[in-house]
């Protein structure tokens, strides 16, 4: 049987022997192995044909992520064997379970139970004997692998699928992605295991001619099903630099956190694909913002994995993109997503002829998944059938819809949303900082509509895979289980919950404990002048707490060469101009966006509001000023206001205003203040200064610098009642949502002054 990806392997050892294939460690010794396409080859040749030396045909293989699983995997495609990829994270008794339906009659890699048995070793990795299995499953025809799926009863499902699935899906993949995107090197981060890795990360880069970087778990930052490291994850990152990644949305929050302290690990990033979950339009905002190439996809193991997919140039946020062209979509009736092309064989134990897959290569799959094609052909998923939540009031609500817009509020990360049949939703999640949950809460259900908000939020003293029989085996909520757990006490805790007569309007939070009569909820009562102490710094006082969170971004800012340039007289009038042209396209927004965020803050900030109307006046034609001076200056001051030729506004500058404009509309509003802290604090630090060299070093008259001058004199006051305004904040949410916008705006505005034009980068000045 031919095979496409290996003949392609085979193929491109001979045409580039030298070309850097794979990139890992070795699992004995630590040390680091890089093998060659050529030396890929003669190891998958070799470990092809060592396996047809064996009675062996349907292969087990469970082993970390490494070159050896990977050897493994392409080394059982190339002898025609079927290959049956056992989750790490799987319990010893759905690991018998896969290896009972599917046959199994060879174990390779990691087997402790079987290790004092005689066996062989091949591709580094220890091979036994399966015990004969007296009654085999049907498996289709063709079957190449098989790969589970946990399912919410917890016995994983086998999905079979043929050479000539993963072929057709990573080579549609390597079409697409070769016409806007030529990333040379990958790295692993999800299991292998996992078909969307397994294709992206090892055939994939196989069929593209570069690199990939595969690591155990650990080194990534990963273990399990769900335990995480963000500083290895940040550290791996650094030090392999990769141009692509897969991501769940969880790792991409991780990822923008990472892009926030350390913006330059994302540099070299070509392409992320997000997918497993719905990802939220304010994730990919943000994640782009800080230079994070994010695209959602959708696709599932039935359909050979990816279906769809977003791409630069054509992508639409909020999307999982366009089918790729080996398949077709179609939407039911019910609103449920049918896909036609690359089927799956079947389902293991379940015989072709009663699914009419292999028979029948272009059934239509019934993905489960809810949602719609738009006007442009995107494809948009809003949740799964079966986890659908119909209220007591009749509204139907996807809970994955809800989860997706709670990722970018950091403390509610991982929430799990149930209410089947009740008044309120009900959020669960686990919490080390219950004090920023009010908040958090007030900010999710002010983007929701009424009947999606979340009415109770229960807060779990550890997280809810740590509690039997709540989570699937590769981190599902089980949703009915859940609701079971907790309804009971929650009614007891708020009795009017369930009552359609006086349905409660202010949202709870509830901390859960475990006594011997069962789970107990005790709400938090939440004082809004109330000052929590961490230590030694009270949040009263956050301004300072402001200045040290940001210390690093700002400093990192100051490493701009301008900044060196302006010391050591090294600034001509193009670089200055080029700075105002910049200041003005953020400056043109400020009035606009002030009077967008009064009218976003809520009640609790009255006070706020009308210190953001003191500030609309101190602010009213500043831009005016910018224009004035670029004409003093001699250049084109109706280019900048057009936005035109040497006049438009840079990337850097256009991503701050729009994320600035996303976090009031979408987010927090408050987070605004993180520019004026900025700007504000810049100036009043160094805009004095750079003002009086600039002035110096191009001689120019007092016209040229009115702008630059008159914000560092204005901004000495603006600071005290900016230091003020800051130490009446005493929301922690509220708090970091500041924080965090401060810290990525001084991101961007360094990667403007980063652009700006020193002399020796200028076209030569006329005499």
């Amino acid at each position: 049987m031919k095979n496409h990806l290996i003949e392609h392997l085979f193929r491109f050892a001979e045409l580039r022997p030298e070309t850097e294939a794979m990139h890992g460690f070795n699992p004995q010794t630590g040390a680091p192995i890089t093998l060659s396409y050529s030396q890929l080859a003669k190891e998958v040749i070799q470990a092809a044909s060592q396996l047809n030396q064996l009675e062996a045909n349907h292969i087990a293989l469970k082993a970390d992520n490494g070159i050896p699983w990977a050897i493994a995997d392409l080394a059982a495609m190339a002898a025609n064997k079927v290959l049956i990829p056992v989750p790490a994270f799987f319990s010893e008794q759905q690991v018998q379970h896969i290896c009972s339906e599917a046959s199994v009659d060879t174990l390779w890699g990691h087997w402790p139970a079987y290790e004092d048995t005689a066996g062989t070793t091949i591709a580094g990795l220890p091979v036994y004997a399966c015990p004969k299995v007296t009654q085999r499953r049907t498996v289709p025809p063709q079957t190449s692998k098989i790969t589970f799926t946990s399912g919410s009863t917890g016995q994983p499902r086998g999905v079979c699928l043929s050479q000539e699935h993963l072929n057709t899906t990573s080579r549609v993949l390597a079409d697409r992605l070769s016409t806007c995107v030529h990333p040379k090197k990958h790295l692993v981060l999800l299991p292998l295991v996992t078909l969307l890795e397994n294709i992206t990360g090892l055939y994939l880069p196989i069929l593209m001619g570069a690199t990939t970087v595969i690591l155990p778990g650990e080194q990534v930052g990963l273990s399990g099903s769900s335990q995480f490291d963000p500083a290895q994850f940040a550290q791996a990152l650094a030090c392999h630099r990769p141009e692509s990644l897969v991501l769940t949305p969880a790792l991409l929050m991780a990822l923008c956190q990472v892009a926030i302290q350390q913006p330059e690990v994302v540099n070299p990033l070509q392409y992320v694909a997000v997918g497993g979950a719905r990802v939220s339009p304010a994730l990919l905002t943000q994640a782009r913002a800080l230079g994070i190439p994010a695209y959602e996809g959708y696709g599932l193991s039935e359909c050979g994995s990816v279906v769809s997919l977003n791409l630069p140039g054509d992508d639409k946020p909020g999307s999982c993109g366009k089918p790729l062209p080996h398949c077709q979509l179609s939407i039911s009736e019910s609103g449920v997503v049918r896909v036609r092309g690359n089927a799956m064989l079947g389902y293991l134990g379940q015989p072709a002829s009663n699914q009419g897959l292999a028979l029948n290569p272009d059934q239509e799959i019934d993905t489960g998944d809810l949602g719609h094609l738009d006007n442009d052909g995107f494809l948009h998923i809003t949740g799964r059938r079966k986890n659908l939540l119909i209220t007591a009031f009749g509204r139907n609500v996807s809970p994955e819809w809800i989860e997706s817009e709670a990722q970018a509020i950091p403390a509610l990360m991982g929430m799990v949303v149930v209410g089947d049949a009740q008044i309120q939703l009900t959020g669960v999640l686990f919490s080390t900082s219950p004090e920023c949950l009010p908040a958090a809460l007030h900010s999710l259900n002010q983007q929701l509509p009424d009947y999606a908000r979340i009415g109770n939020l229960i807060v779990l003293e550890k997280p809810l895979s740590a509690f039997p029989g709540l989570m699937t085996a590769n981190g599902r909520p089980k949703r009915d289980v859940i609701q079971q757990y907790i309804i009971p006490a929650l009614t007891q805790a708020r009795p009017e919950a369930n009552d359609k007569t006086s349905h409660p309007a202010t949202p709870e939070v509830f901390i859960a404990a475990h006594t011997s009569d069962g789970l107990t909820l005790t709400p938090i009562h939440r004082q809004e002048n109330t000052q929590i102490s961490r230590g030694d710094s009270m949040y009263s006082e956050f301004f300072q707490t402001l200045v040290t969170a940001t210390e690093t971004a700002r400093n990192r800012m100051a490493d701009a060469p301008i900044f060196a340039a302006c010391q050591q007289g090294g600034i001509d009038l193009a670089g200055y101009t080029a700075f105002l042209t910049q200041a003005y396209h953020h400056v043109k927004h400020t009035i606009p966006l002030l009077m967008a965020c009064g009218g976003k803050l809520d009640e609790r900030y009255e006070w706020l509001r009308q210190a953001i109307g003191h500030y609309i006046e101190e602010e009213m034609g500043h831009q005016v000023w910018i224009l004035n001076d670029i004409k003093a200056c001699g250049a084109d001051a109706d280019a900048v206001r057009e936005n035109r030729d040497q006049g438009r506004v840079c990337a850097p500058i256009e991503l701050m205003v729009a994320y600035l404009y996303h976090q009031i509309d979408r987010r927090n509003p408050i987070g605004f203040f993180g520019m004026v802290w900025v700007l504000e604090g810049t100036s009043v630090s160094i805009g004095g200064q750079i003002a009086q060299q600039v002035q110096q070093i191009l001689n120019l008259p007092d016209q040229a610098m009115t702008y630059l001058k008159s914000h560092s004199e204005l901004d000495q006051e603006h600071i005290k009642t900016f230091e003020q305004l800051m130490n009446q904040i005493t929301d922690p949410v509220d708090q970091q949502a500041i924080i965090e916008s401060a810290n990525m705006v001084y991101n961007l505005y360094g990667q403007m002054l980063a652009t700006l034009p020193l002399p020796e980068q200028s076209s030569p000045k006329a005499h």
